[in-house]
């Protein structure tokens, strides 16, 4: 009898405890996994950011197809990812373009009349097309990533635009219309994954993925905050949840939801996580700050300086996955565009570090020709990772020596 009555006081005693409201959740948490920082750097020179700019502009304009697009499908190389005709080329230059136009538009060379016609022509092309863009087969669901970055382009261009002038207003319709197909292609398990491997259904039933369900929320963040669009809450609320769940308390994200099983893989690891943990902790900070502390964002960013080693063995490489880690060449840019993102987040006394960490990252591989490049992609690759480069290096600029123009940047408090 006394066993049972002590049993049930400490029964008791546990549900009190776990039913009490969490008290706030202080600042200092972080991941459990140590983290050997790589010591400080001088910022790059003012002319080391003028030339690169300069020389990745211009190979921009340059390049630029008549109809203002920017990429085409010429085979580039001996080996190239599945890519289902005719959407999927066209998912990969509309992405690509709006890339482009994301890295223009953040250069300080934006202004220039030259970038701002280019960027025109762009903003036109992507508005004639994207009405016509479609998911490309039963498997893929790529264009799920040309319309989160027409939406960051949208966004971007728009933010600092009179808002009863007719081009915002352009730009706003085709914002809502991306908004409207990322509603209409998450997955049926929540988020968003560019791959469906158990048949066809309208809404997808894809695999999705931490990075794409996390690049999405944060183009959202942008298009509510420019132009005051939304997803669907339910789509938005299971969108966050899976981000959440799909982050391990080593501070990594795994790669997708079936990894879920095994996070010991090293793409799950710090080494294979690299690239997506900036973006997906950037995102979860976005719409909920109390998630994700500033030493976890931190911690994120200075792990991806320290072991980038693991990134850049996979650079240039044709098959996806196939580096150390389990590491991807496209891995790469897209990692800096977000850790530029995260450079607003950070208090003074640390964004001048990480800004300089991120310069030289990307200042040191610049092609001859102007232009930055991680993976084989057809002949978009080029143009997709000059976009990404420009932004994230324009972020640094902006940091160091620039005069940041914060009509898309937050802090962690901020609602779109």
């Amino acid at each position: 009898m006394f066993r049972l009555l002590f049993s049930s006081l400490l029964l008791l005693a546990s549900l009190t405890v776990s039913a009490r409201e969490p008290e706030t959740v202080p600042d200092d948490r972080k991941d459990t996994i140590p983290i050997a920082k790589i010591p400080d750097i001088p910022p790059a020179e003012r002319g080391q950011f003028s030339a690169a700019f300069r020389r990745g502009v211009d190979f921009l304009l340059e390049k630029q197809n008549r109809d203002g697009s920017w990429g085409d499908h010429r085979v580039i190389g001996t080996w190239n990812i599945l890519c289902p005709y005719p959407d999927g080329p066209l998912t990969f230059k509309t992405a690509s373009t709006a890339l482009c136009i994301a890295g223009l538009n953040a250069t300080p060379l934006r202004d220039e009349p030259k970038v701002r016609e280019a960027m025109t022509r762009a903003e036109d092309y992507l508005i004639r097309t994207m009405p016509h863009l479609k998911r490309g087969d039963a498997l893929c669901v790529y264009n799920i990533w040309a319309h989160t970055y027409v939406l960051d382009a949208m966004s971007m261009r728009a933010a600092g635009l009179d808002r009863e002038s007719p081009r915002y207003k352009q730009l706003m319709d085709c914002a809502r219309l991306q908004v409207d197909r990322l509603n209409e292609l998450a997955s049926v398990k929540g988020g968003w994954g560019y791959l469906t491997y158990i048949g066809f259904s309208k809404r997808p039933a894809s695999e999705p993925t931490s990075f794409l369900t996390g690049t999405v929320l944060i183009s959202a963040w942008m298009a509510g905050k420019t132009f005051g669009l939304s997803l669907d809450e339910k789509v938005f609320s299971r969108a966050l949840k899976f981000l959440k769940s799909q982050r391990t308390p080593a501070g990594t994200y795994v790669y997708s939801l079936s990894h879920s099983y095994y996070p010991g893989r090293p793409i799950n690891r710090h080494t294979g996580s690299l690239a997506r943990t900036p973006a997906c902790d950037y995102a979860i900070k976005l719409w909920e700050p109390e998630d994700i502390s500033m030493l976890q964002l931190v911690n994120g960013l200075d792990r991806l300086w320290s072991r980038r080693g693991w990134l850049t063995m996979a650079l240039h490489k044709p098959v996806p996955h196939e580096s150390f880690a389990q590491n991807s060449g496209y891995f790469f840019y897209y990692g800096y565009y977000y850790s530029g993102m995260c450079l607003d987040m950070l208090a003074p006394n640390q964004v001048k570090r990480h800004a300089s960490l991120l310069a030289g990252d990307i200042l040191a591989r610049q092609g001859r020709d102007g232009s930055w490049w991680d993976y084989p992609l057809y002949n978009y690759h080029k143009f997709y990772g000059t976009g990404y480069a420009l932004y994230a290096l324009s972020r640094a600029w902006d940091k160091l020596y620039g005069h940041p123009d914060h009509s898309l940047t937050t802090s962690a408090s901020s609602e779109p």
